[in-house]
């Protein structure tokens, strides 16, 4: 109603203050004119816009009756008639200021077409009018066109290689397909796929160097649709938006994020992520951290900066989702967010967003998490990535070196299509920090047995874990993220068994990889031992480094687990030096790591310290790497 009013009194402005007549213009038109803008003031549209036409008929160059007539169009969104009439008035009557309103109608047209000079002449032409108040809205959007255009005309003269290329037919067999998510290995898609009005859920594989056929996920299909989905990066943890609920599938407001685990090749029953996730409002388009253990997605909720912000929510130690949380400025604006996607190395978050400066429509842009888990400032990802179209859904592999994307355009009936694509990422725009895969299996030294098993990774130097994995319990498989710039300790836990101790020293740029690892577990039985290999001396000395601190904790806390043993920290050196002076130093600094035990409240009665010396290398000192591998704290149980 409160459209329609204002619609009436803006007609009836336009009768009682703008020129009605043209000396040039015969009576006959000029009278058909009038009668049409009084049939626009009685709200009678249809004998408006009919006298209008019959006026041009009788005179082309009537720009009065191209300019009212195109207005008649533009309200009632018939937008290509009115951006015929409204460029027919401007050719009539350039730089008139009465015929303002088409320089911004035309402006707002040719920016939505990528026509970027035109749209900044008419946004200015309509600046220069000087309109009034009243034209508020119009005046912010030719300032919006002009800084658009500006920026746009500036930066289609340094376009980087953009090259995407459809995925085969085999997986691009649906009328549409949309918002690709991977697995860290790249070996498995998963996406959102259409047919007639049904959404579901879609896996594709990657075998033998191609892409399989894809099939739907049966055990999160239902007769309702399932939305826009996410993977964790290896392949266990999904979710997934469904709008319309059922007796066992609860959705509690416009549209619910659900979340389901892979165990062998089967899925888990969804369960909705709850209250701390899903509101009343609309969720939906949801983004995994690389250990399913962060989310960030869209939602319409109150309080936040716009009508669609990015949300995120983490989970606490003891697993469950914390209250979510709006990533605030200046990552959301008061216009739209979509499509978020946090990098597997966890600091780079890519999105779309029709408020920051870009080409018009939805642009992509990436933004780096800093120290204390603030954001910086997002980037436009740049042309022609980005252009006039709208760019959403945007996924990139764990080495930073390839994108997933949905192209969507209409055909000739004007459906939609959508289509996936892939492209090589340009140098330009590569992210900062990519990341390797180590993946494997977890098993039984002594039976064989694949085991399900806590992964950590933490950081050394910060102590902070930085992900949290478990191995699949039917195969054993597992799947963890390594990121550039920090040096890691990998432990993998289970009752029963003695902690594993790894160590990744990422600290220096290297070639992207995948690592296979099978990490067998020794059980807690006497005669068990295994190399503690986060543990670290100042040269030549007995004095512990700090980044030693994440793995001496995890002993204690083995100790504390397991009161009943005793242990012996046994000491190693390679073979440089006096056998004299090996044996003191080694057993030096076995002696230390028990200190450090016994001051973490660990009983001496529980603890013996043994230096080795040189005498037992676990490979030949023939090579600075393998003297690496002979200094080392081994534990054993007694």
């Amino acid at each position: 109603m409160k459209k329609s009013i204002f619609f009436l009194l803006t007609i009836i402005s336009l009768i009682q203050t703008q020129n009605l007549f043209s000396q040039k213009i015969s009576k006959k038109a000029q009278k058909l004119y009038q009668e049409g803008r009084e049939a626009a003031g009685s709200r009678n549209f249809n004998k408006a816009i009919n006298n209008m036409e019959k006026a041009l008929g009788i005179a082309p160059n009537y720009a009065e009756a191209h300019r009212d007539l195109a207005f008649f169009y533009f309200s009632l969104r018939d937008v290509a008639n009115a951006r015929k009439h409204y460029q027919a008035a401007a050719d009539l009557k350039p730089s008139d200021k009465a015929f303002a309103p088409a320089y911004i109608r035309l402006a707002e047209f040719n920016i939505t077409e990528g026509k970027y000079n035109e749209a900044l002449k008419y946004a200015k032409e309509f600046l220069s009018s000087n309109p009034s108040a009243r034209y508020v809205n119009d005046i912010n959007l030719a300032n919006k066109i002009i800084e658009t255009s500006d920026y746009a005309i500036e930066a289609m003269k340094k376009p980087m290689k953009f090259e995407p290329v459809p995925l085969p037919a085999s997986v691009n067999k649906l009328r549409q397909q949309y918002f690709p998510s991977l697995t860290a290995d790249k070996e498995t898609m998963i996406f959102t796929g259409r047919t007639g009005d049904n959404e579901d859920i879609y896996q594709v594989n990657f075998e033998n160097g191609n892409w399989q056929d894809p099939t739907i996920i049966e055990e999160l299909s239902s007769k309702f649709n399932e939305g826009t989905c996410s993977i964790s990066a290896d392949g266990k943890t999904m979710i997934f938006t469904a709008c319309v609920g059922n007796s066992d599938r609860k959705v509690y407001g416009a549209c619910d994020l659900f979340i389901s685990y892979k165990t062998g090749d089967t899925w888990s029953t969804p369960e909705n992520m709850g209250s701390n996730i899903n509101t009343k409002a609309w969720e939906s388009q949801p983004a995994l951290s690389a250990d399913g253990r962060e989310i960030y997605f869209i939602s319409d909720r109150g309080g936040g900066i716009g009508q669609n912000d990015i949300w995120m929510s983490k989970k606490d130690k003891e697993g469950n989702w914390m209250p979510s949380v709006n990533l605030g400025k200046p990552i959301n604006t008061p216009l739209n967010e979509v499509s978020p996607f946090i990098h597997a190395n966890g600091k780079t978050l890519f999105f779309s967003s029709r408020g920051h400066e870009g080409f018009w429509g939805y642009d992509l842009y990436r933004v780096e998490k800093e120290e204390k888990g603030s954001w910086g400032k997002p980037e436009n990802l740049g042309y022609p990535i980005n252009d006039y179209h709208d760019q959403v859904s945007l996924v990139i592999t764990a080495d930073g070196k390839k994108g997933y994307y949905s192209h969507e355009v209409r055909d000739e009936r004007q459906q939609l299509i959508s289509t996936l694509f892939a492209f090589d990422i340009p140098e330009e725009i590569r992210i900062k920090e990519s990341s390797d895969i180590v993946k494997g299996k977890v098993y039984d030294v002594k039976t064989g047995e694949v085991l399900d098993a806590k992964i950590e990774l933490t950081d050394i130097e910060s102590n902070e874990v930085i992900s949290i994995v478990n191995s699949d319990a039917e195969n054993g498989s597992y799947v963890i993220v390594l990121t550039a710039g920090a040096e890691y300790a990998l432990h993998v836990n289970k009752n029963g068994y003695l902690y594993k101790s790894l160590s990744f020293d990422y600290k220096a740029e290297k070639e992207s990889q995948e690592i296979s690892l099978d990490i067998p577990l020794e059980p807690v039985v006497v005669g068990s031992k295994v190399t503690l290999n986060n543990i670290f001396f100042e040269f030549g000395s007995y004095s512990l480094l700090s980044k030693s601190k994440t793995e001496l904790d995890k002993l204690v806390n083995f100790m504390q687990d397991n009161k009943d043993i005793k242990i012996e920290i046994g000491g190693h050196t390679d073979d440089v030096g006096s056998d004299t002076a090996n044996q003191e130093l080694s057993q030096q600094r076995a002696g230390a790591v028990v200190n450090y035990l016994t001051e973490a409240g660990v009983s001496k009665e529980r603890l013996t310290a043994i230096g080795y010396g040189e005498t037992q290398p676990v490979v030949a000192n023939d090579s600075d790497e393998n003297r690496a591998s002979n200094r080392r704290i081994e534990f054993k149980i007694l």
